[in-house]
């Protein structure tokens, strides 16, 4: 039986790692680019060193053939974005459009966007966002998924590819395999600080919300974009909003720490609040099945273990 040929960019990140390990290997042949060696090897995953904003995505899509790219791979940090909005573009715009546009030239039959629902929406306290909502970034980096979600809809307006895209818009995503190093992903910060009994930092006020969702039922979601003929937007969220106070405690009770975060002015392009309605996800027989508690725990125990 020949395989189906899928190209996952960013596969050594924190999604592309957890959805790769649930790929099936006697369905798939799986091809993982990345510029970063991968989190953990994974047997039979063809793993590629590439920035997709390189001359040499054409020659290798034109070797591979895939049926299907997950694009996964961006510029991810709200904080970085701001800081130098070029590299943002370069990476989450111009990458993009160079790894699309060799693909008008294969025979692609699905491509399927990661973009970014905490970010493309703007604010507006109280309210829930869904997909038909006027997009009003506030970051860079909101500015750049946006504009690659444009010329997604227009590449396909224009029917200039034959392939079926779809755009998806995740909440706060947070799990195992997350940096907890890094600038982006609280859950796994404040985890990983408290573990080691060291001092927790809080951007603002501690009141901020976000709308937080496990990274498993982000992966449930792309599988079903796989399996069936999903196109459009989808906001992938728990349709549930948690304040970062909220987060800590709920992390402080589960590890036994003890002490008082620290409170700093919130950094640029942060934004107050952000709540997603899914109920567009939910229409198409998608849900979550994690819960906030049971994937804190996930998470602690993923961290004490690594």
């Amino acid at each position: 039986m020949n395989k189906e040929k899928i190209l996952i960019t960013g596969g050594s990140g924190f999604v592309g790692t957890n959805f790769i390990s649930k790929l099936s290997t006697d369905k798939y042949e799986i091809f993982s680019l990345d510029i970063n060696d991968p989190k953990k090897n994974i047997e039979k995953i063809n793993y590629i060193n590439m920035d997709i904003r390189s001359k040499d995505i054409q020659s290798l899509l034109k070797k591979i053939n895939p049926k299907t790219i997950v694009h996964l791979a961006a510029q991810a940090s709200v904080s970085i974005s701001a800081r130098d909005p070029q590299l943002d573009n370069d990476i989450n715009l111009n990458g993009s459009l160079n790894l699309f546009i060799e693909s008008i030239h294969s025979d692609l039959e699905k491509f399927i966007f990661f973009s970014t629902g905490g970010a493309i929406y703007g604010e507006e306290i109280g309210k829930k966002f869904n997909e038909t909502d006027p997009p009003k970034p506030l970051s860079p980096y909101g500015i750049s998924k946006l504009n690659f979600e444009n010329y997604l809809n227009y590449f396909s307006l224009k029917k200039i590819s034959k392939s079926k895209i779809s755009i998806l818009r995740p909440g706060n995503i947070y799990g195992p395999w997350q940096n907890p190093d890094g600038e982006a992903g609280v859950i796994s910060i404040f985890a990983k600080r408290m573990l080691n009994n060291e001092t927790v930092s809080i951007f603002g006020s501690g009141n901020e919300y976000r709308d937080y969702i496990y990274v498993d039922d982000v992966i449930e979601f792309i599988f079903n974009a796989l399996n069936s003929n999903i196109i459009g937007t989808y906001n992938l969220s728990s349709g549930i909003s948690t304040k970062t106070i909220e987060i800590f405690e709920n992390i402080s009770n589960l590890i036994g720490y003890k002490n008082d975060p620290v409170f700093y002015d919130k950094r640029e392009g942060d934004i107050f609040g952000i709540e997603l309605d899914n109920s567009k996800s939910l229409g198409i027989g998608w849900n979550t099945q994690t819960n906030l508690k049971s994937g804190l725990l996930n998470t602690i125990n993923f961290l004490k273990d690594s």
